[in-house]
């Protein structure tokens, strides 16, 4: 059967809105359907500025993969606005969060759920909200490497309790999310953290079908710097990395967006 132009269009896709920021999305090797999605935006103009989200839609419910992209484009749609409007990155990261959960309630009689995540770049500060478990990091060109978000799973609240990163993420229900958007969503409020960027580097906004294969920050990093240096613009080195995760079996839908900062 011929694959649908959306099919086709969600399996594997690359954004490039400028040429310090990009994103790619890809169903991954066991996986019919891309339930992930990312939405861009960016400002050329003094002082340049940039918003990025990750959504990844939950397999359980279905429909994941139209709440996921309502969810992206609806938190980046309400965070323009927001600080267009002079707003507070991190109370306008709130509003993004509540739109997009109401997007996702709106998109079906029955509504999805999914993950979120959304990063925003002005004046050289990063300020991410979560909800979920896809992840951002901040990686220095000098190697240093930290990871700025908190899962919602049952693998960090294991964590917190002492159980080391490792053993906590192969633990049974490990990946069982704590806070999601949609479906019987109770608590839809971002986990928000600021990060002063202090040295050249990228931000690296991924779902887990990326992460799952590089946890830790430190390898994470070496990762990341890795694949620059053969793809050192960022649509193909978001290209290279999904490549990557792919290449270590694609268990999962892969979705990364980067946007290069100093």
């Amino acid at each position: 059967m011929e694959l649908t132009p959306e099919r086709s269009e969600r399996s594997h896709y690359v954004r490039v809105p400028a040429d310090w920021i990009a994103g790619c999305s890809d169903a991954g090797r066991r996986h019919d359907v891309n339930q992930d999605a990312l939405s861009l935006a960016v400002r050329e103009t003094p002082p340049q500025a940039a918003v990025l989200a990750v959504a990844d839609g939950v397999s359980t419910t279905p429909g994941s993969d139209r709440a996921s992209l309502v969810a992206a484009q609806t938190a980046v749609d309400s965070l323009i606005a927001s600080l267009r409007a002079g707003t507070d990155p991190g109370a306008a990261l709130g509003a993004a969060f509540d739109a997009a959960n109401d997007a996702v309630h709106a998109e079906a009689e029955d509504p999805a759920a999914c993950t979120l995540i959304v990063a925003v770049i002005e004046d050289g500060l990063v300020t991410v909200g979560n909800v979920g478990d896809s992840r951002a990091y901040l990686v220095s060109d000098d190697g240093t490497a930290a990871l700025l978000s908190t899962d919602d799973s049952m693998a960090q609240a294991r964590i917190m309790l002492g159980m080391s990163r490792d053993d906590a993420e192969q633990s049974a229900q490990a990946h069982a999310i704590t806070k999601w958007l949609g479906r019987q969503a109770t608590d839809t409020v971002p986990s928000v953290t600021s990060a002063s960027v202090r040295r050249p580097g990228w931000l690296l906004l991924c779902s887990d079908g990326l992460w799952n294969y590089a946890s830790d920050p430190a390898d994470m990093g070496r990762l990341l710097l890795d694949r620059a240096t053969a793809a050192p613009e960022p649509g193909d080195l978001a290209e290279s990395l999904v490549d990557w995760a792919n290449e270590q079996g694609g268990k999962d839908n892969i979705t990364v967006a980067l946007a290069r900062v100093s």
